[in-house]
């Protein structure tokens, strides 16, 4: 008898603290991968256990500012299946988002999927600069009131006919001129077959106007997006993934010494590519940290999926590639570098080698390179195991981190928010 109200109170107990969970979506971590061991986790980042959701929406963009106020740029689909872009903020460092406004004015414009997503970047004192793809040309939009309102867009694009223009990049400058760099299929007819064109812009208005296209090269696989870097002295670097003859594709980097008027021949990254007649919807990430110019992309080259890794100390006139970065991890995809402490780390997503037999969900995992290009092991971000799609990672003040991604699931695509504090 003794025993039997003591089962009853355990049990009263537990259906008491299942009630206190409260209601809300299900975000529990994911704890049935047993690959990484505690002692390979990365000991220098502390991550908040659950990841979160911060917005019904895909491809959130984060700008976090000196007082650790952030806005949060996103894109989502109105009821008639076309998609809007909308920026939140938060003032607690992201235990909350609220106060979300239209970003575009012309309503279920915007194209935000995979590798062209939109993007968001902090401009000098109060601006800040949204640009997307909408009906099949770039756009851009500024803020200039900490995002309380944006203006009306405006055309980035100088064509005068019906091409595609999608796959772009959009970056400041040191000296605060604003550079989007885009596929462009405005040169069809002149170039290979299924390929498309680099083009790029530049303001010198903090965004009121751009200045003329400039084409920068032929030839490029049409579906994988562009990236910029500036080096110390005025360099700007471009690359993309181009397509050579028998439909080699290599990762090139071309580089300009005038403010992107005109630009150099492009570099291979390495000698040989990836040949395949079909584009891989995944593009290049690239910084430029302590004096050297790091990249990293995905290959299927000898039928094996993985993350390469090269650098130049030379500013883009050779490369030295390194090892694949992905270690054990299966299937990784779509970098995203950024500079933090004077080393580049690596976020990308992949499966787990030995979760469900390499077949689990995707994660997002983490790689440091120093600046005498030594990489640590992959480590795994925290997972709610509903999967990871195209994770960024954004740098913020006093030690934090914020790592983004997008999450699918039956309740539609969510933004999720996975916070870390760098431990000295």
């Amino acid at each position: 008898m003794r025993s039997q109200k003591l089962i009853k109170f355990i049990f009263a107990g537990f259906i008491f603290l299942a009630s206190c969970a409260g209601p809300g979506l299900d975000v529990a971590p994911d704890s049935r991968s047993e690959s990484v061991k505690p002692e390979e986790t990365n000991s220098e980042v502390a991550w908040e256990p659950v990841p979160r959701p911060v917005a019904k929406g895909n491809d959130g963009q984060l700008l976090v500012r000196t007082s650790e106020s952030m806005n949060l740029l996103y894109a989502a689909h109105n009821d008639k299946g076309k998609q809007n872009l909308f920026m939140a903020k938060t003032k607690n460092i992201g235990d909350s988002f609220s106060g979300s406004i239209p970003v575009n004015l012309e309503e279920g414009e915007v194209s935000a999927h995979g590798e062209n997503g939109p993007k968001l970047r902090n401009g000098k004192g109060r601006g800040m600069f949204a640009a997307w793809v909408g009906n099949r040309d770039i756009k851009f939009s500024r803020s200039m009131n900490f995002g309380k309102s944006f203006n009306p867009s405006i055309r980035v694009n100088d064509d005068l006919g019906k091409a595609s223009q999608s796959f772009f990049s959009m970056e400041v400058a040191p000296d605060g001129a604003i550079y989007i760099i885009w596929l462009d299929g405005r040169d069809i007819k002149s170039g290979k077959p299924g390929t498309s064109s680099v083009y790029i812009a530049r303001s010198v208005d903090q965004g009121k106007s751009f200045e003329k296209n400039i084409k920068v090269s032929g030839d490029i696989c049409p579906c994988c997006r562009t990236a910029l870097a500036f080096g110390d002295n005025g360099e700007i670097f471009a690359s993309w993934r181009h397509v050579y003859d028998d439909n080699e594709r290599i990762i090139v980097v071309a580089t300009s010494l005038d403010g992107g008027k005109t630009w150099g021949e492009p570099v291979k990254v390495t000698n040989a590519g990836w040949k395949i007649n079909g584009c891989a919807h995944s593009g290049p990430a690239m910084k430029f940290v302590g004096g050297k110019l790091f990249i990293s992309w995905y290959t299927g080259v000898n039928g094996k999926a993985r993350l390469k890794f090269a650098h130049s100390a030379d500013n883009g006139k050779s490369f030295q590639v390194s090892k694949d970065i992905n270690g054990p991890v299966l299937d990784a995809n779509h970098p995203d570098i950024v500079a933090i402490e004077n080393e580049a780390w690596v976020v990308f997503q992949g499966r787990d080698p030995i979760l469900e037999g390499g077949w689990g969900r995707d994660k997002a995992w983490l790689v440091k390179v120093s600046s005498d290009v030594n990489f640590s092991s992959p480590s795994p971000l925290p997972s709610t195991g509903k999967g990871v799609a195209y994770p960024y990672l954004f740098k913020g003040n006093g030690g934090r981190v914020y790592a983004m991604w997008t999450e699918i699931g039956e309740e539609g695509p969510q933004v999720m928010l996975c916070r870390g504090r760098i431990q000295s």
